[in-house]
């Protein structure tokens, strides 16, 4: 049995954005422009969880199958033990809009992407290795690697692209005189 990330899960996910966007909205009074950088953060985060954590295989045949596998001697805690390779450079990629657009929902700063972006590594590797022991055997692998270049990917993200945005969106605000609006004003005071 595989659970796959559709159905009730994805319905529960749903469920949890229109309650999070109802509260923001009404208890903490969030602009809507707000309410639309977390939604594509939402979107993203989903996305993410999707790819690192689903499916879920819960199958007592492929459980004996393997013959009860040593979840804990398939993590790989050396660092760099295998290189660069396309996985690594993936890695790096899943977390860049994470640097990149966490600055719109949040005040950020060097060391607060460098944290998130550490936890969310770390908690994707945690998924991971909680699902493998649920499951009784590894179809993904722990690696110190997966969280090293998703903190790289969030630092890349916010260093270099965001700081990029900013600056052209800034320069063509000027250049070319925008009038101020909603999301003008948002990316403005980020």
């Amino acid at each position: 049995m595989a659970i796959y990330f559709e159905g009730l899960v994805l319905y529960s996910f749903i469920l949890l954005y229109f309650i999070i966007a109802l509260i923001m909205k009404f208890k903490f009074k969030k602009s809507f422009t707000y309410i639309l950088f977390f939604t594509i953060m939402y979107i993203y985060f989903c996305n993410v969880i999707n790819l690192t954590q689903f499916p879920i295989y819960i199958d007592d045949d492929q459980r004996k199958a393997f013959g009860g596998q040593n979840v804990w001697k398939e993590m790989n805690f050396i660092p760099l033990r295998d290189g660069f390779s396309m996985t690594s450079f993936y890695n790096i990629l899943m977390t860049v809009p994470l640097g990149l657009g966490l600055p719109f929902i949040t005040k950020a700063s060097f060391k607060k992407i460098f944290f998130v972006g550490l936890f969310a590594g770390i908690l994707f590797e945690t998924g991971q290795l909680l699902s493998a022991l649920y499951a009784g055997y590894t179809f993904r692998f722990v690696d110190i690697d997966d969280v090293i270049f998703n903190l790289s990917g969030a630092l890349i993200g916010y260093l270099i692209l965001f700081k990029l945005f900013k600056f052209i969106f800034n320069f063509c605000v000027q250049k070319f005189n925008l009038k101020p609006n909603a999301i003008i004003n948002h990316i403005h005071n980020t």
